[in-house]
């Protein structure tokens, strides 16, 4: 099964562009999900791009995260949703209330009672799981996913030669179902925007295609712990399968153990296995701990390249002939606590750029040689140590 068309796109305007296309296309609803809402130009344009669509009678959702636009939703969010006389509905994923955190701390030190202990921390819980995804649904016909926020950060046009390396994809079929239901699953669930501090959002249960879990669909969801271990047991599958290459470029490297074995094990059978991190970062320990992770990786055969030229937030998989672009980072936050989505891609024009967009990237960067002289991978091993659950 495939995609009905494939669009890579490797850029923030380019990006930013399509999505304000389709938009200004839409005719009846435009679901938006996103990590990060700015207040700056791109931000503002964004804002303007669905104010447009809302007063054409489009109706636009949008859900953003609660701490990752914590800034944006108590201001410029409550703003826009106002201005568009109703047009357009935010909801905010796990936001920050104040009385909600204390209470949750409260069951974790066994003050207070519930009518169901949980297993795990509430407060870590609700403090640490995010929606990371970033996702368009128009008219439930088009989508696009990737790893680009609406920042000024992701645009060349504003932010210059200095603006974040990304990979998005447009994609039309019938699988973007599973997109729509894994957006009206989050938007159950998350707050009304003028009432964050109300009433904890309904748990209504769904039942999720059985398509969406088979071994054909082009669509990874974490939304549930059924979901989360039947995609990483997929990935694991794939690596084992692999054949020809295992590429990976991602921003974020503090993968699992198994993980990390199972890519020396296809190295090891003669499968061209290379990892693409970025030399820079925007939070300034993950270097160091990416580097934690390379003596194992070159030990066992893998090649390792540090992208240069600015900071590498993209976050794809090539394995034989199939591409996998989305929001989901090679460490512990994006397999047990994020809420993330992946789509693939095997048109044979997608696999092409992907491997040439793949090989330009490494171009800019320098493979790292010697696992002996690699700075900062000792410091990187203890605060991989001290921080994992969060990393």
């Amino acid at each position: 099964m495939s995609w009905q068309t494939e669009d890579v796109l490797f850029d923030g305007d380019r990006y930013f562009d399509s999505l304000i296309s389709e938009w200004q296309r839409a005719k009846d609803t435009i679901d938006f999900e996103v990590y990060i809402f700015e207040n700056d130009p791109i931000g503002q344009q964004i804002e303007n791009a669905l104010l447009n669509a809302a007063s054409r009678g489009v109706r636009v959702r949008v859900i953003v995260d609660g701490i990752g636009s914590s800034g944006w939703w108590q201001t410029r969010g409550k703003e826009l949703e106002s201005k568009s006389a109703g047009g357009i509905e935010i909801r905010v994923y796990h936001p920050l209330h104040i009385t909600e955190l204390w209470r949750r701390l409260l069951i974790d030190f066994h003050i207070i009672s519930p009518e169901r202990r949980p297993k795990k921390s509430l407060f870590l819980r609700r403090l640490n799981r995010r929606i990371h995804r970033k996702v368009s649904l128009v008219d439930s016909k088009v989508a696009h996913v990737g790893s680009i926020n609406v920042s000024k950060v992701h645009s060349e046009r504003v932010s210059g030669a200095s603006a974040w390396r990304d990979t998005a994809a447009r994609v039309t079929g019938p699988h973007i179902a599973d997109l729509k239901f894994a957006f009206s699953h989050t938007w159950i669930r998350s707050h009304p925007i003028h009432a964050t501090s109300g009433p904890r959002p309904s748990r209504l249960r769904f039942l999720f295609a059985a398509r969406s879990k088979g071994p054909d669909s082009l669509v990874a969801l974490n939304f549930t712990r059924r979901l989360r271990r039947f995609h990483r047991l997929k990935f694991v599958r794939k690596i084992d399968l692999a054949q020809q290459r295992v590429w990976i470029e991602n921003a974020y490297l503090a993968p699992p153990s198994n993980i990390v074995r199972k890519l020396v094990h296809a190295a090891k059978r003669g499968v061209d296995v290379r990892i693409l991190v970025p030399n820079r970062s925007d939070v300034w320990f993950m270097p160091l701990i990416a580097r934690a992770y390379y003596r194992p990786l070159l030990k066992g055969g893998i090649r390792v390249f540090e992208y240069q030229n600015r900071f590498l937030h993209a976050k794809s998989l090539i394995i034989d002939d199939a591409v996998t672009i989305g929001t989901s980072n090679m460490n512990r936050r994006s397999f047990l606590h994020d809420l993330e989505v992946d789509v693939t891609l095997n048109h044979a024009e997608s696999v092409h750029v992907m491997c040439r967009q793949f090989e330009i990237d490494l171009q800019n960067s320098i493979e790292i040689k010697s696992r002996g002289t690699v700075v900062g991978s000792r410091l990187g091993r203890i605060l991989n140590y001290l921080i994992r659950y969060w990393v």
